[in-house]
């Protein structure tokens, strides 16, 4: 059996440290896995709460390593640096896995076939809505998350985040089993030798964001595919973690405020709360962040993922499994390996 190495980045995950590590010591029985983590110069308690659980016995095999705060791109990279297995899961650590024998499920889907390079699954957040069901981004739309709707015109839009998240109770696109463009980071699993031949996660994307979708659609370069699992369930609680980046004492105090009373008020208000604040994803800072990853984007795989140019994006990618969806063969084959795997 493949030995898996589960690679945790962490970053001020204090409050949801302990309900992170809980559920994935009662949901991964299987004792073929390590788990390593990389503290990124967490500034809270993380730290002390990952020393009580290495020293706890729980887990076989757990890895810690700190470093200086350099951002997830080199996090994740050290921690592939270190990480044993000839196959590898990457985590967050404030997205907890909620489905018992996951490891087993996506671990059946990768093997059972060679050309299957990235499984991901089911990420919702925690009050309910959906959060990513795989990456749409070889489309007239532009990248944004499987199962979610977009909000702008399309060929008009800013940003990925400007998107509408219905409750994962009521999305049909999250029941089954697909192939996807790609995938998100809370939840994703692939072979060594794929990290190894991708150069590990692309430090273009530095300190954080955009680097788990291009890594994943970097498997697709190399002529992988990425399939979609809806029986591996992901809570991301994202209200749970502190902030990552030096934080004022109003936002921190924001973010207290949210983690008591967040829940009693509607979720609408609670969105318009954040952009009058100027918090979270409508922090500035954030917003010129992803525009230099979306320029970088561009530059990289020669279109941009916001608003794509079609024609020019399929002359260049088009036969390949980046334009998988625009080929008949290529969509024959995944739904063959998703037959297959189903068959036992």
């Amino acid at each position: 059996m493949s030995l898996v190495s589960l690679v945790l980045p962490n970053k001020n995950n204090e409050p949801v440290l302990d309900l992170f590590l809980e559920r994935l010591a009662r949901h991964t029985p299987r004792p073929e896995f390590e788990l390593v983590v990389v503290d990124d110069g967490s500034t809270d308690r993380s730290v002390q709460i990952l020393e009580r659980w290495r020293a706890s016995g729980r887990f076989r095999t757990f890895e810690l390593l700190r470093r200086p705060a350099r951002g997830i791109v080199a996090t994740l990279n050290e921690a592939l640096a270190h990480a044993a297995g000839d196959v590898v899961v990457r985590l967050d650590g404030d997205a907890t896995l909620e489905s018992p024998g996951w490891l087993e499920r996506m671990l059946a889907f990768l093997e059972s076939d060679d050309r299957v390079g990235v499984v991901t699954g089911r990420t919702v957040f925690e009050d309910g809505r959906v959060h990513s069901y795989g990456l749409n981004i070889v489309g007239p739309e532009g990248v944004h998350d499987r199962g979610t709707r977009i909000t702008e015109p399309v060929g008009e839009r800013t940003l990925d985040l400007h998107v509408e998240r219905p409750l994962d109770a009521d999305c049909e696109a999250g029941r089954a089993v697909a192939e996807v463009d790609s995938a998100g980071g809370c939840i994703m699993m692939f072979r060594r030798a794929l990290a190894d031949e991708l150069g590990g996660f692309d430090t273009g994307y530095s300190p954080v964001w955009v680097e788990d979708y291009d890594f994943a659609l970097g498997a697709r370069r190399l002529g992988r595919k990425v399939f979609y699992l809806p029986d591996v369930r992901v809570v991301h609680r994202v209200s749970l973690r502190n902030p990552r980046h030096e934080a004022s004492k109003r936002e921190l105090a924001l973010v207290r405020l949210r983690r008591r009373v967040g829940h009693l008020v509607p979720r609408r208000l609670r969105a318009a709360a954040a952009a009058a604040a100027r918090v979270g994803h409508h922090d500035p800072r954030h917003v010129a962040q992803l525009r230099r990853h979306y320029a970088y984007w561009e530059r990289k795989w020669g279109w941009d993922p916001l608003n794509p140019d079609m024609p020019r994006l399929l002359e260049r990618w088009g036969g390949t499994e980046v334009g998988w969806a625009y080929d008949r063969e290529r969509r024959r084959a995944g739904e063959e390996i998703i037959a297959r795997a189903a068959a036992g």
